[in-house]
């Protein structure tokens, strides 16, 4: 009974969290106060400006209480929205059942909301928002201090991150033109993986780095890239890192 109670506890704050990432992932691309009820605009319909209520913010529930519609236009709400929700909801409750309540729980489920907003952004922007990439670089950073008492490892990580990353620039945007939609989408890329070196133990961040090589080249094996139409990959370097983060495979550990 305890451990149901637990369980609907984390799975409660998962999806309050996700309404405040919600709210990052649709202002932060737009340079917008991501605080808006003290320092700017409260939440609002993009479509007709109308305030949303506060009834309308409960999360998830506001998705039964309105069809998934703005009350007053009857604009439909971004299915961004709801998947932020939800996937937050998803990530609380698969960090409590591998870390149940400590603090690699806070750590793990911090940075899992950062992932999400990022893939939120990256879909609907193709954009990586700096302040969510060194809010996960902080958390990233801070775990690795607490879990080998030194930040000497952290560093060496990162030298090596560096070397990793300019290698990911220099073949998939110099050498293939069109596989992103933009120069700061490929930057954006490249700093994350810069990211994940500092986050992961050197081991773990090369098998991360294998991994998404081995996706890539798939993909421009598979001609997805369209210079007409550009999409966003920003899950092919998030849901390894999520996988990895949690649920590592065990000759890692």
């Amino acid at each position: 009974m305890e451990q149901i109670f637990e369980l609907i506890l984390a799975a409660t704050f998962g999806a309050i969290f996700g309404s405040y990432a919600t709210l990052f992932a649709y202002r932060l691309p737009l340079g917008e106060s991501c605080f808006g009820r003290y320092f700017g605009p409260k939440s609002r319909c993009p479509e007709c400006g109308s305030t949303i209520l506060t009834r309308d913010l409960i999360p998830l529930l506001n998705w039964v209480f309105t069809l998934g519609r703005c009350r007053k236009c009857k604009t439909k709400i971004p299915r961004t929205h709801l998947f932020i929700e939800f996937s937050t909801t998803i990530a609380f409750l698969l960090c409590y059942l591998k870390f149940s309540f400590s603090e690699e729980f806070i750590i793990y489920a911090m940075i899992s909301v950062g992932l999400i907003i990022l893939l939120a952004c990256d879909y609907t922007h193709k954009v990586f928002p700096d302040q969510i990439l060194n809010f996960i670089l902080v958390a990233g950073l801070a775990n690795r201090i607490l879990q080998e008492r030194q930040i000497m490892e952290a560093i060496f990580s990162a030298a090596i991150g560096i070397i990793f990353a300019a290698i990911f620039y220099q073949i998939f945007y110099k050498k293939t033109r069109g596989f992103f939609a933009s120069e700061k989408q490929a930057f954006d890329y490249t700093k994350f993986i810069l990211v994940a070196s500092i986050c992961f133990k050197l081991n773990s961040f090369l098998f991360y780095f294998l991994v998404l090589m081995i996706i890539l080249i798939a993909i421009i094996l598979f001609n997805i890239p369209n210079k007409k139409h550009p999409i966003s990959f920003g899950y092919v370097l998030i849901i390894p890192f999520m996988w990895l983060m949690l649920y590592p495979p065990a000759f890692l550990i």
